[in-house]
């Protein structure tokens, strides 16, 4: 009789995400993560039919994750900057985990995976933003901490674009920017 897996496609996420981690992308492959998991080889085809998919959907896993971890941050007891800061400090965590495998050649050779992969990365900086835009209205009505000039998406557009920037390439800082940024909103 087959054994009955809880959850088995959160213990595949795990376990890849394990292996992703600890010994890189070249190390991830569905033979060593049913060896990890535990589970046969086809059972991990049976949830993700290439390594592509896989990775795609730790990802989409860890965005969520990152957009829930935003909420946490926006709910907090704290001025609008702290608040930036935070989020700034998670996405910074986010990006250096899945650059070297954002990269790779082997998922960007495939049009449709960078086609429906941008995509679903476009879903979520949406939600990013449309969060950050939610606060910079509350700062702004309830607080009076702030003063949106620009319309508020687009003041949250611009932030986010400019962290995602900032990180990818620092040669600005965070501080700086945000000097920058209460001149825009005080």
């Amino acid at each position: 009789m087959a054994r009955v897996i809880e959850n088995p496609k959160q213990l595949i996420l795990s376990h890849a995400k394990e292996i992703l981690y600890n010994q890189g992308y070249q190390k991830l492959s569905m033979r060593a993560l049913s060896k990890a998991c535990g589970i046969a080889l086809g059972t991990i085809y049976n949830y993700y039919p290439n390594k592509k998919d896989l990775v795609f959907e730790m990802m989409t896993d860890y965005w969520q994750c990152y957009l829930d971890t935003v909420a946490e941050i926006i709910a907090a007891d704290a001025d609008i900057y702290t608040k930036l800061n935070r989020v700034f400090n998670e996405l910074e965590i986010f990006i250096s985990n899945f650059r070297q495998y954002w990269l790779t050649p082997e998922l960007y050779g495939d049009e449709d995976y960078v086609n429906g992969g941008l995509q679903q990365d476009h879903r979520f900086i949406d939600k990013l933003i449309d969060l950050i835009a939610a606060e910079l209205t509350r700062a702004a009505t309830d607080d009076n901490a702030i003063q949106i000039r620009l319309e508020a998406r687009e003041t949250a557009n611009l932030i986010i674009m400019n962290f995602i920037t900032i990180i990818q390439m620092p040669y600005f800082r965070y501080q700086t920017f945000e000097l920058f940024l209460k001149q825009l909103l005080e």
